[in-house]
């Protein structure tokens, strides 16, 4: 009787712990609860965020800041990003996205000649071993006061959709902020 009993705790133990979702990853990070978030260049600094570009951002309308670097959990799983920094969410909504849907996608503008706004231009383009472009960056998110051009570059782990590539980003801004 008593090790149908402990048979029936295990069982127990390993459902519940399979059924519950122990990550600390916020997968709803972006309905709108972070929208009165004031990010900076120093609140991905703190996760380890790899900053080897700061661009100029005069012909970037309303942005405060713009940087490209790299970052991953481990540093063997780094992926560039392309981080714009706005004074508010509302501002980086009305004046940033224009130029985000523009070098994103699979139509993204990655000639200079033919870009809004200019600066990065080469840094957008994923072509390190090929002679045509690819877009390096295939969506964007806009969370708090900054838009994130997200990759869609496989890390270590394989993850090649670019949301979650920004999520995952995002999660660890947020898990140090608590």
């Amino acid at each position: 009787m008593n090790k149908i009993f402990i048979i029936i705790l295990i069982i127990q133990t390993i459902i519940f712990s399979c059924s519950s979702n122990n990550s600390n990853t916020n997968s709803n990070i972006f309905n709108g609860d972070y929208d009165n978030l004031k990010l900076n260049k120093e609140s991905f600094d703190k996760i380890g965020f790899k900053f080897s570009k700061e661009y100029n951002v005069k012909g970037l309308p309303d942005a405060s800041s713009a940087y490209y670097g790299f970052w991953g959990e481990k540093s063997f799983e780094r992926l560039a990003y392309e981080l714009r920094f706005y004074p508010s969410n509302q501002i980086a909504k009305s004046s940033g996205i224009f130029y985000a849907e523009e070098v994103t996608g699979e139509d993204a503008i990655l000639k200079k000649s033919d870009a809004t706004w200019k600066e990065g231009i080469k840094d957008r383009s994923g072509t390190a071993f090929t002679s045509t472009q690819m877009p390096k960056y295939m969506d964007y998110v806009v969370f708090g006061n900054a838009i994130i051009l997200c990759p869609s570059e496989k890390a270590v782990k394989g993850v090649s959709d670019p949301i979650i590539n920004c999520t995952n980003l995002l999660n660890a801004v947020i898990k140090f902020m608590e």
